[in-house]
């Protein structure tokens, strides 16, 4: 599936949209450990620490859009992806009756099926789209040879219901990505700071627990709460073997 571009900041690679979750992780590890910090670092980990921490947070948080909005996208998108799981099925069932049917208006070979299918097996949502169009099409002008074979209407809605859903999101997807580059331009400063601070954490993490606690050093491992992050968002729509 589309993903979100990866912006241009000097400190993270993974999404604008990955880093306030990111920062809501570390900042939950911190407020466990924050006596060891203290010991560590007394003159740096200060209640102004925590409020340029948590300041910074809600700023970003607020560029991102609410959480409302964010659980509405997951929805959305796990509604995409549930489309994609079944459309293999609902490909081979079509190509049997547009092969076993007369009369059509196009031949067999190019009604659009394979086509389709490589690019659903691609992941390529803009192609998929593009050739589920056409599909569409060619089920329309056929759909009383078609149906006389078994294609029902239900069918052809969930075809048409996948359809719609890309065209939508690669709307949205545009739409986002534009807003995220604005946001990034005139808030670098925000975002900035709010990713040196976690660099803190993670270094100083490091220093804290690499010897003596490998599980706690986990929380202070970027690699680690990025895969934590990622888990939490909804899986891509699945391959066809």
């Amino acid at each position: 599936m589309a993903t979100t571009p990866k912006r241009d900041r000097p400190l993270f690679t993974c999404r604008f949209d990955e880093v306030a979750p990111l920062a809501r992780l570390l900042w939950a590890s911190y407020q466990r450990d924050r006596d060891d910090f203290v010991e560590l670092l007394p003159d740096d980990y200060t209640e102004d620490f925590d409020t340029n921490y948590t300041t910074a947070l809600k700023t970003l948080e607020k560029l991102v859009g609410s959480d409302v909005q964010q659980a509405k996208g997951m929805v959305f998108t796990a509604e995409i992806a549930a489309l994609y799981k079944a459309l293999p099925e609902l490909l081979n069932r079509l190509e049997a009756r547009v092969r076993r049917a007369t009369g059509l208006t196009v031949l067999a070979k190019q009604f659009g099926i394979s086509a389709a299918r490589e690019a659903r097996n691609q992941g390529d949502d803009e192609a998929l789209a593009n050739d589920l169009k056409t599909l569409l099409q060619n089920v329309v002008a056929n759909q009383t040879v078609l149906k006389t074979k078994g294609q029902q209407p239900a069918d052809t809605k969930k075809i048409q219901d996948l359809y719609d859903a890309l065209v939508a999101n690669s709307t949205s997807h545009g739409t986002n990505a534009s807003t995220q580059r604005q946001l990034t331009q005139t808030n670098v400063g925000t975002i900035t700071t709010l990713e040196r601070l976690m660099q803190h954490l993670f270094d100083d993490g490091k220093s804290l627990y690499e010897r003596s606690d490998k599980t706690r050093l986990k929380d202070y491992t970027y690699k680690q709460l990025l895969k934590q992050v990622r888990r939490a968002q909804p899986a891509p729509a699945p391959k066809a073997k």
